[in-house]
Order: structure tokens, then C-alpha cells, then sequence
């Protein structure tokens, strides 16, 4: 009963919390202009289809194995120090994007970009779960990750409307939303607190394993939300179901319903009870898909998938920050990063092999068993925690 009534009395939308969500949504607002366009860019370099996909390829894993290191390093030195230089090195990622015209060059700067991008998602969580009350810590995570799907929502159709009026213009676009974002992160109000600044930082603290093979659970499922990113739409088209856009539509509107109406309810009761029936959602999200042949039952398996993935991530997190260290959050959100954009990127390539030999609702089979995976991974590593 205390739990409630701390939750109640406990301010949540502070001005801190309003100006850190506007920053996270400045930073998925401008990146997800880059990543559709780019590969419009490198064919008008000469590039073939394949290498237009190799930015994105390089631009995630970068950012997946780099997310525990820059999230160290950012505990290590300040997290909002962290933020400020990767806003400011930012502009020159944009302004180099415009200049260059040698795809090995583009490649490679955009591995050193998705590795900084890495320091802004782990510093500015970390943050976050600082200003966010205890005893509504899975609520504001969940309001805090709206912040990138609003921005997602809106990022692509915003980018490749700027591109029509040339690729500089975009370019330059970038940069003056990264130099706000620079801006912003000096005036965030937010007291770097370095662990200690004058040890050297060793190599064995860069990756936390613990919470690492914990985060495993997370990938079991990402494997499967990176197929259905890339693939929702040509299964939609394949089983006659109009829009194409109806699966994707619907699970962003699940996962935003649901964290809107429910995320407080794992402060109340406990992430764990809303964690494992939040996994136990996801493979038989898939199962209904793999047989879906209709628009309802493309909705309903969007329906179970949105609510699953909306319930289980805010409650994993406000769950991992009870087990780890306060002053290395920023390394646990770096881990979690990992597990999920490493599932996303595995899942995305091997869904698509396996749909090209296959078919696609075989792949989705394959995703279902894989998201079965979930509750053993987390039963077996959380006693590790």
C-alpha cells in the first residue's frame, strides 16, 4: 500500500524529465532521417542495392558492440560530458556525411558514428533513471521510451522530404539539430557525478558479463521485432493483407496504449509479474501471425506482440536497476543496448535467409521458437545478478 501512495506523491513529469524526453527525441528525430535516406545516397554514389544496406549494417553493429564501452566510459568521465561530446561530434558526422563520396570512407564514418551513438543512448538512460522516483521507475521508463517511437514515427517521411531538395540539405539540416542537441545537453539539468576520474579505467571494467547474459532474454526476442521491421510488410503483401503498413501500424499503437494505460502497474505489483507473462506473449504473437491469413489476424498478432514487447522492457529495466551498481548505470543500459540491437541485426539477416528458402512464415516459426527462449535465459542468468 505504500508503494501506491509513493507513486502518486512523487512528481514524474518534471521540467528535468521534459527536457531530457526533448532531447532523446532530438537525437532519434535526426538519426532516423539519416538511415532511410543514406541508401539513396550511395546508389547516387554508384553503389548497388546490396552495398545501400551494408550503412545500416554497419551503423548497428557498431552501435550494439560499442553500447557497453561508451556506456563505461561515460560512467567513468560523466555522463552528461558524454552526451555533450557526442552532440558536438555530431555535426561533424552530418557535414562529413555531405563531403564524402568514397563508400569505403562513407562506411567507415558511419561505424564511428553508430559507436558514439551508442554513448548518447546509454548516458542520457542513465540520466533518466536518475531523475525518474524509485517507486515509479517502470512508469517513467516507459514514458521515457515514447520518446524515441514518437520520433521513429515521424523521422523518415521528414528525412526523405528534405533529401528531395538535395542531399547537402539534409546534410546541413543534421548538423543544426545536432548543434541543438549539443546545446541542450549543456543546459540539461544534470550534475555529472565520475566515478573517479583519476584511476585509470581498466579493460576488465568495460562489459559487465552479468548483466550481459541477463540481457540475453532481451535478444531472444529482438530476434524476431527485426524481422518483423524488415519483413511485416512484404508478409502483409504476400497474404493479400492491405495496408501493407497494417502490422507495423498496429503494434506502434499496442506498445503506446500500453505504456501509456499499464506501465505503472509493474511499480505496483513488481517487474517480475509483468515480465514473464510479457515474454510468455511474444512467441504466441508469432504463432498467430505464422497462420494469419487474414487483416484481424494480422491485427491481433500485432495487438499481442506491442502489448508483450510495451509491458516487458520498461519492467526488465526498472527490474536490471535494482541489481546493478548506481554509479555504472550507464554501462547496464550499454549492455541492454547490446542484447537488442545485436537481436535486431542477427534477426533482421537471418529471418530474411530464412524467408528467402523457406517463406517467411517459416522464418516467423523460427522467431517463435527463438522469443521460447526468453524465460529460460532470464531464469538461468538473473540468479547471477
Amino acid at each position: 500500500m505504500s508503494v501506491r501512495v509513493d507513486a502518486v506523491s512523487e512528481p514524474l513529469f518534471t521540467p528535468r524529465f521534459a527536457g531530457l524526453w526533448a532531447f532523446a527525441f532530438l537525437a532519434f528525430f535526426s538519426a532516423f532521417q539519416l538511415l532511410p535516406a543514406i541508401p539513396f545516397r550511395i546508389l547516387q554514389l554508384g553503389g548497388t542495392k546490396a552495398q545501400a544496406g551494408w550503412f545500416l549494417a554497419a551503423y548497428t553493429f557498431a552501435s550494439a558492440f560499442a553500447a557497453p564501452v561508451m556506456g563505461t566510459i561515460a560512467d567513468h568521465v560523466g555522463r552528461r560530458r558524454a552526451l555533450i561530446t557526442a552532440s558536438i561530434a555530431f555535426i561533424a558526422f552530418s557535414l562529413a556525411y555531405g563531403a564524402i563520396t568514397h563508400l569505403p570512407l562513407l562506411l567507415a564514418v558511419g561505424a564511428i558514428h553508430g559507436s558514439l551513438w551508442s554513448a548518447i543512448m546509454a548516458s542520457s538512460s542513465a540520466i533518466m533513471s536518475d531523475m525518474i522516483p524509485e517507486s515509479r521507475r517502470a512508469q517513467g521508463m516507459a514514458y521515457w521510451g515514447l520518446a524515441s517511437t514518437t520520433a521513429v514515427s515521424i523521422a523518415p517521411a521528414a528525412g526523405l522530404l528534405i533529401f528531395h531538395y538535395g542531399w547537402m540539405t539534409l546534410c546541413v539540416e543534421l548538423s543544426v539539430l545536432s548543434a541543438i542537441m549539443a546545446v541542450g545537453a549543456v543546459l540539461l539539468p544534470a550534475t555529472d557525478t565520475p566515478r573517479n576520474t583519476e584511476s585509470k579505467l581498466g579493460v576488465g571494467e568495460l562489459w559487465d558479463w552479468r548483466v550481459t547474459r541477463t540481457a540475453l532474454s532481451l535478444t531472444t526476442i529482438a530476434f524476431g521485432y527485426g524481422g518483423i521491421t524488415s519483413y511485416a510488410a512484404i508478409y502483409a503483401l504476400e497474404r493479400h493483407v492491405t495496408p501493407a503498413s497494417l502490422y507495423l501500424t498496429s503494434m506502434a499503437a499496442s506498445i503506446i496504449l500500453v505504456r501509456v494505460s499499464t506501465a505503472h502497474l509493474a511499480d505496483r505489483y513488481g517487474p517480475l509479474r509483468i515480465i514473464y507473462p510479457a515474454f510468455a506473449m511474444v512467441p504466441i504473437a508469432f504463432v498467430v501471425l505464422v497462420f494469419a491469413h487474414t487483416r484481424w489476424q494480422m491485427i491481433a498478432s500485432a495487438l499481442l506482440f506491442g502489448a508483450g514487447f510495451g509491458w516487458m522492457y520498461p519492467a526488465f529495466v526498472a527490474f536490471m536497476l535494482t541489481k546493478t551498481d548506481p554509479s555504472r548505470r550507464a554501462r547496464t543500459f550499454g549492455s541492454m543496448v547490446w542484447a537488442f540491437d545485436t537481436g535486431i541485426g542477427i534477426g533482421s539477416l537471418l529471418i530474411g535467409a530464412i524467408g528467402q528458402r523457406y517463406g517467411l512464415a517459416n522464418a516467423f516459426a523460427a522467431a517463435a521458437a527463438i522469443s521460447c527462449l526468453s524465460i529460460p535465459a532470464f531464469l538461468v542468468n538473473v540468479k547471477r545478478l
